[in-house]
Parts: structure tokens; sequence; C-alpha cells
């Protein structure tokens, strides 16, 4: 009875996946890679719209890695499927020549993440981890072009911060989201309780005229806020 409801909490902490490739051999090896951290379940193998539709209408899943090329893919259902569940997140995978302008609004509409078909196995099971923690995840590769095909306000150069009234906070607090930070971890970095970065996000976000955490990384990266 232990070992049951031990591995019961398991399943309900793990991270539930759904893949969804048209090739076989790339989705089983995807899901194989998968299955070698504990932390992660796969939990449906798909290769079509149809039995997508039906794996998400099925299952309790947290992350959805999808594949451009899936047969019948039609990104507005699979979005609207996704909203369904308030905690799952979609994964693309694509190839390094995807559409800049396709990507940029991909992420508007609510995809969490990106990875490339040349991607190796660390950053395959480290951006599943990422998007479930609430972060975006865009590999370096595909930055440039996230952020040449992204259309901010230009304003007359002075210090970073300064042109959009930023406090020295609310620029650390940048730093850190476009690190990769969670706000938990913010919260940690900057001894600060959780309340009070959200209390910054949300002045950020005004100052900055960005709707969401996804929409201040890209404008963080477009106007050098890392390098």
């Amino acid at each position: 009875m232990a070992t049951t409801k031990a591995t019961a909490k398991k399943k309900a902490e793990s991270i539930r996946t759904i893949v969804a490739c048209r090739y076989p051999l790339v989705r089983d090896g995807i899901a194989k890679i998968l299955e070698e951290d504990k932390a992660i379940e796969v939990v449906s193998r798909v290769s079509n719209l149809i039995d997508l539709i039906g794996a998400c209408e099925e299952h309790d899943f947290d992350i959805l890695l999808l594949d451009v090329e899936l047969k019948g893919l039609n990104l507005t259902k699979i979005l609207s499927l996704i909203k369904k569940n308030n905690k799952a997140k979609l994964i693309l995978i694509i190839d390094n020549d995807y559409n800049e302008s396709l990507l940029i609004n991909a992420i508007r509409s609510g995809v969490r993440g990106y990875l490339l078909k040349d991607t190796d196995s660390n950053h395959l099971i480290k951006s599943v981890s990422s998007v479930h923690n609430g972060e975006l995840w865009v590999e370096r590769k595909l930055m440039g072009k996230v952020i040449d095909g992204t259309s901010y306000p230009q304003k007359a150069e002075k210090g970073k911060g300064q042109i959009y009234d930023l406090t020295e906070s609310e620029i650390k607090i940048i730093k850190l989201v476009l690190n990769g930070y969670t706000n938990k971890s913010i919260a940690d970095e900057l001894y600060i309780s959780e309340k009070t970065v959200k209390f910054h996000l949300y002045k950020i976000f005004k100052k900055l005229t960005v709707k969401n955490r996804s929409e201040l990384i890209l404008f963080g990266f477009r106007h050098g806020f890392v390098t």
C-alpha cells in the first residue's frame, strides 16, 4: 500500500507531458529523453491533430511539446485547448528557418517556449522544466529573430531605464527576469517578498507598456537590458 501511495504521489508531482510529433522516430526519441528525467512523465504520444485533440481532452497535463510539422496543425485550435487547462503550457519544436513574425505572434498568443530541432537533450529537459516553472524559453539562436521581429516604439538613447523612469530596483528585477528567474527566486535574490516582486512587476509593465512577462522579456532583449 505504501508503495502504491508513493507512486501516486510521484505521478501527481511530476511534469505531465504530451509529445506531438509527426515522425515516430523523432517522437519516440523525444519521449525517451524526457522519461530519463524522474521529474517528467510522458502521458501521451500523438502524430496528428485529431489524436492530439483527443489527448488534450483525455489527459490532465502540464506541458505540450508540439512539432510545427504535425499533420493538420492548427495552432489557434491547440491554444484554445490549452487555455481550457489553466496550468498547461505549450512549447513549439521548430526549424532554424521558422518565420519570425509567426514566432512573435505565437508568443503573444500564449506559446511559452521554442525548441530548435537540433537542440541537445539537456536543453530539451531544461526547457520543459523552465516553462513548467513559469518562464519563457527561447533559445539564444532564435532571440535575434525575436528581437528583429518585435516592434516597440523607439526612444532616444540615455541610460538604460532612465528613459522609462525605472527605479534601480525595477531595473534589477528586469535583468533577473531576463536571466530566467521566477518571482520566488527574484525575491530570494533581492531579500524581498514575492508580493513585493509582483508589485514591482506591475509597475514595470505599466511603465514599459507591456502586457505580461513574455513581452517584458522581448522588450528587455530588444532594448539591451542584458547583453
